[in-house]
């Protein structure tokens, strides 16, 4: 028995550690891809050479980000027949399906286009150009469908029976499990987390340039879109969370009593600000919360009641610290982004973001926080399944892999080895590219190669 606690924990502490360090590249590729898209659109409509250099500049970290994030991804899936054998032989037939379809229709397209728009971008011309980002960024964008898809029937699994005599769960409805009651709600959440993580990248970059003087026009132009872009979906993503808030309370409710750490179920519930939870009296020490708010945000009734944690058998509760804790973090941070957005779009309008190096230097520092709120995100989302990784169907314990406590850690060594090292080499490149990247002496050699192509015409 203890042995089997071992593996349970490395093979989630793997698992978890994989997922953190691949979503760190995920975001980044579906943001990018819609603003370089947009930079192609602009160039094919004015023939701006400014924009053709924005385009070519940031497809170049899209580039690097795309990449190493492909190798971490391709690694992680490894894991699905390595350490949770029971998961992959009790869901496989549904499981694989949105898996395959992310292959199919979204990869190859993303892959084909990138191919076109890289190596072939000075023999086709703008429109075409632009075609190929926009297919780039859709598929992108189906990609990330056709993965929340999967992951949310584990959250709230639809159109499947249970196959009693072969003990798995199969597919009788497609439409129903792809599109099961949180996918749509969850597709949109994480778009808008990728674009604001984007623009925050963007912004970050931009300010950079701008400090030190350098590619000023490219770093005030990126500037201009991506707050407008970073405030547009910041102030959304709360609109989302709250949709989401309400579909975990109607489909998960222990998910969300641990979120606010909530024991008895009540009406005119508290939404807790801060809390010290006693697991062994099923209480918190101490709180300070706003009476009425859970209620009245889950239900649109402060009188409605809301289930506490004292609803559910012990070992079917989440785990209330680390989710009440991260819950936070992503709220908060996410508050953060819809004020400093405001702020810079309010500098902006004056006039006077470009010289601010109050605004400048803190966008720079800013940086890791969307990554953050991403991660944390993810947490909740997955931390607050358990012990379920398909919810009310199969227990996390149940579809583990029959492997030995060395073997995985073993294994947990190596992956956090390559991975490691993969996130220092996407970092390592992403500086360096940066730095060396210099506007003036770019256009003038484009400026060369174009000559050089008329006068060979």
């Amino acid at each position: 028995m203890f042995e089997m606690l071992d593996v349970l924990m490395l093979s989630r502490l793997q698992f978890m550690f994989t997922v953190i360090v691949h979503y760190f590249f995920v975001p980044l590729t579906i943001g990018l891809a819609v603003f370089i898209a947009f930079m192609e659109f602009r160039y094919w409509r004015t023939g701006n050479p400014l924009y053709d250099k924005m385009a070519r500049f940031w497809t170049k970290l899209f580039l690097v980000n795309f990449g190493v994030g492909l190798a971490t991804g391709i690694t992680m899936e490894f894991q699905f027949g390595m350490n949770w054998a029971g998961y992959s032989r009790f869901v496989g037939d549904i499981f694989g399906a949105p898996l395959a379809a992310e292959g199919v229709f979204a990869f190859f397209l993303e892959s084909t286009f990138i191919g076109l728009l890289v190596f072939g971008r000075d023999k086709i011309s703008k429109g075409m150009r632009f075609f190929a980002a926009l297919m780039i960024s859709l598929g992108t964008t189906m990609s990330s469908f056709w993965i929340i898809a999967a992951n949310s029937w584990q959250h709230t699994p639809a159109g499947f029976i249970i196959n009693e005599e072969m003990n798995r769960a199969e597919m009788v409805n497609f439409a129903e499990a792809i599109f099961n009651p949180s996918t749509m709600v969850r597709f949109f959440h994480v778009l808008q987390g990728a674009y604001i993580l984007s623009a925050f990248f963007v912004i970050a970059i931009s300010a950079y340039y701008l400090l030190r003087k350098k590619n000023i026009p490219l770093a005030k132009k990126s500037m201009k879109y991506a707050v407008i872009f970073g405030l547009v979906f910041s102030v959304t993503q709360a609109f989302s969370g709250h949709s989401h808030s309400v579909l975990v309370a109607e489909t998960q409710p222990a998910k969300l009593a641990a979120y606010e750490a909530h024991w008895e179920t009540e009406s005119n519930a508290h939404l807790l600000l801060f809390a010290i939870p006693d697991y062994e009296n099923e209480t918190n020490k101490f709180e300070i919360g706003i009476p009425g708010l859970l209620s009245y945000l889950t239900h649109g009734d402060r009188n409605e009641p809301v289930l506490g944690l004292k609803e559910f058998p012990a070992d079917e509760r989440p785990s209330i610290l680390g989710n009440f804790i991260a819950f936070r973090v992503m709220i908060g941070l996410g508050m953060i982004f819809i004020f400093w957005t405001i702020y810079l779009a309010f500098q902006m309008r004056r006039g006077t973001l470009y010289d601010n190096h109050f605004a400048l230097k803190t966008s720079l520092l800013l940086l890791p926080t969307p990554y953050l709120a991403n991660t944390a995100g993810w947490i909740v989302a997955e931390w607050g399944r358990q012990p379920w990784i398909v919810y009310g169907v199969l227990r996390t314990a149940d579809g583990v892999s029959q492997l030995s406590t060395m073997e995985l850690v073993l294994s947990l060594g190596f992956f956090i080895g390559i991975y490691t090292f993969l996130l220092y080499l996407m970092i390592y490149l992403m500086v360096k590219e940066v730095k060396k990247f210099d506007m003036e002496k770019a256009f003038s050699t484009d400026k060369g190669h174009e000559s050089g192509r008329e006068e060979t015409a």
